[in-house]
């Protein structure tokens, strides 16, 4: 392929690629934070002067080319000032999740090498500091909101965020021409996976393997027709999906960039800003869902009925059930009465909900289509920087995670396992090459993930190649598969199957929080849930073969978290860990009489 012929950014790096639309942008409105109950925006313009400061400041500060700086805090500006400061100034930045322990970051500064780490607030700073004095390389602390007087180390420094900036008017200056001199084989930013069943690895992305996904995510997305977007943001800037797609893809396409504060203001969000576009991950779509049943719920015969006939006849019409001459003066009035003021609660502007990260339930992105909503359904990993597929806009097909972007090669191991090859490829873990040789074979990166891929190039992700649990009789069975389906029910919140060399399957099962409230008003209320949950695995069981079924569940004592150590950061579950609480629980089903 000619490069002339790719679609844009024609930009070979992260950094050339913001200063290009900060140039054209200029004074136009660009970052979006919410204080005192008021929306207040930052210009391009103030936070490329922003990143010129912080540049500056940094490298006067020592740290330079090849040097690791950690980012751990919510989404702000700061967090993107920083992010394109560290690459600005040829270093790496190593986006990290605010809600592990002192212990996960005094393992991630240290096998990282991070020279700086640059924290949000008082809070984090306290769990951060002992990791950061700790870490060998670590000279530098930096606080956005300090809130309280820090002191410095013999061995670390500790300044505020203003401090740093302060430092950068009166620091050598840092130009465009920096950025000129990156080139797209350097590494931008190492982003560590879960860790979920093993120490996290850290994904080296290159400038290269992230424009490539821009390139890629732009060509999917054309028939959108996007531009000067208004886009939220909820998930967190550490994950790659939000980085990559929820970031500087709406750099790229000039977009305003809203930050919501907290998951609870979304829909007060959606009302005020009323955007274009939303990264969400499935559970996110599963509590807007959740939240517009229950509107209805609340309003009158009527309305209800009318609304379950929306949901009804966009099922038939996604099975083409439905005869289109005949259908089309009743969808016409659902659409008036049904349709228009659920997407006027949503701000009335949305052109696509994309979802990732995870399996999205086949009755969410129903429940979407059928409402007229654009939910594109995707599938990424962080070594691949991280979007694979997503499904094309007007041609979903909901069971799957689309067809894989402009630029991707696939194909299915002979073990099934789906195998990547492409420019968005990282370039390795860092400071790991054993795990890089197993990763990456022949150019091929192994994604660990069991795949179909149909006639039209459509994939569906089976289960994760090292969760797949082989019963008592030699069948293979997906943990995911099993595990969608029961979390799919409005009275399980999360699941995990076990199963391993046993003759049926047994689940662990997290009740809904809306079940546990019931449960406060009955006289037994742990047998009234035990009942429900019967109930809905037997629900579940009706869509499941024979040995997926669940012969026996028990029920957890709390919901799976980071701080109970059963999820990872970015949500994962950390089977492991969940075996070590509730193993011996589990085993005992086998035996029960």
């Amino acid at each position: 392929m000619n490069p002339t012929d790719l679609p844009t950014p024609v930009e070979d790096n992260i950094v050339s690629l913001f200063l290009a639309r900060a140039a054209d942008k200029q004074q136009a409105p660009f970052l979006w934070e919410r204080h005192d109950d008021q929306w207040q925006s930052l210009s391009w313009q103030v936070i490329t002067e922003r990143v010129f400061q912080c540049a500056a400041a940094l490298r006067q500060r020592g740290i330079g080319r090849g040097m690791r700086v950690a980012i751990i805090s919510e989404n702000r500006h700061e967090w993107v000032v920083a992010d394109l400061a560290i690459m600005l100034i040829g270093a790496i930045s190593v986006p990290l999740f605010t809600n592990q322990t002192s212990t996960d970051y005094g393992y991630l500064l240290e096998q990282s090498g991070a020279r700086a780490a640059i924290v949000s607030d008082a809070s984090l700073a306290h769990q951060v500091e002992p990791a950061a004095q700790a870490a060998p390389a670590c000279l530098l602390l930096v606080v956005m909101s300090p809130g309280r007087i820090f002191r410095s180390f013999a061995n670390l420094a500790v300044i505020s965020w203003a401090q740093l900036l302060e430092e950068g008017t009166r620091a050598t200056p840092v130009t465009a021409e920096d950025a000129a001199a990156i080139t797209p084989q350097d590494v931008a930013c190492i982003i560590y996976n879960s860790g979920a069943s093993e120490a996290p690895k850290g994904a080296m992305l290159t400038h290269r393997s992230m424009i490539a996904n821009l390139r890629g995510i732009e060509d999917r997305f054309a028939s959108l027709n996007l531009a000067n977007e208004v886009a939220l943001s909820i998930l967190p800037l550490s994950h790659a999906y939000e980085h990559t797609v929820g970031l500087y893809y709406q750099i790229h396409i000039a977009s305003q960039i809203y930050f919501v504060p907290r998951p609870e203001y979304l829909s007060t969000a959606m009302y005020e800003v009323q955007p274009t576009l939303m990264l969400g991950v499935p559970r996110l779509y599963e509590v807007m869902k959740d939240r517009l049943e229950a509107v209805f719920r609340q309003q009158g015969p009527l309305a209800k009925w009318l609304f379950k006939r929306t949901i009804k006849q966009g099922a038939l019409e996604s099975q083409n059930l439905l005869m289109r001459g005949i259908s089309l003066p009743e969808r016409l009035a659902l659409t008036l009465l049904i349709r228009k003021p659920v997407h006027r609660r949503l701000g009335g502007r949305l052109k696509a909900l994309i979802s990732g990260g995870a399996a999205l339930h086949y009755d969410v992105g129903a429940f979407f289509q059928a409402l007229d909503i654009t939910l594109l359904q995707g599938y990424g990993l962080t070594e691949a920087s991280p979007v694979v597929s997503v499904n094309p806009p007007g041609k979903a097909k909901l069971s799957t995670v689309g067809t894989a972007l402009r630029g991707i090669e696939t194909k299915i191991s002979g073990q099934g396992e789906l195998c990547l090859k492409g420019d968005m490829i990282m370039a390795g873990y860092w400071d790991d090459p054993a795990a890089t040789r197993n990763t990456i074979k022949r150019g091929w990166l192994h994604t660990g993930d069991l795949a179909e891929i149909d006639e039209d190039g459509y994939i569906t992700i089976l289960g994760v190649k090292r969760d797949m649990i082989v019963n008592s009789g030699g069948e293979n069975i997906s943990p995911l598969r099993v595990e969608l389906v029961l979390t799919g029910l409005q009275d399980i919140d999360q699941a995990m199957i076990s199963g391993e060399s046993r003759p049926y399957i047994t689940a662990l099962l997290t009740p809904s929080a809306t079940l546990r409230a019931h449960a406060k008003r009955k006289d037994n209320p742990e047998a009234w849930i035990e009942k429900k949950l019967a109930d809905a695995v037997q629900t579940a069981n009706a869509k499941l073969s024979s040995s997926e079924r669940i012969r026996r569940f028990t029920v957890t004592d709390e919901p799976f978290s980071t701080r109970n150590q059963c999820l990872t950061a970015d949500g994962e579950m950390r089977r492991k860990a969940i075996w070590d609480i509730y193993g011996k629980r589990i085993d005992a089903l086998y035996h029960r009489k």
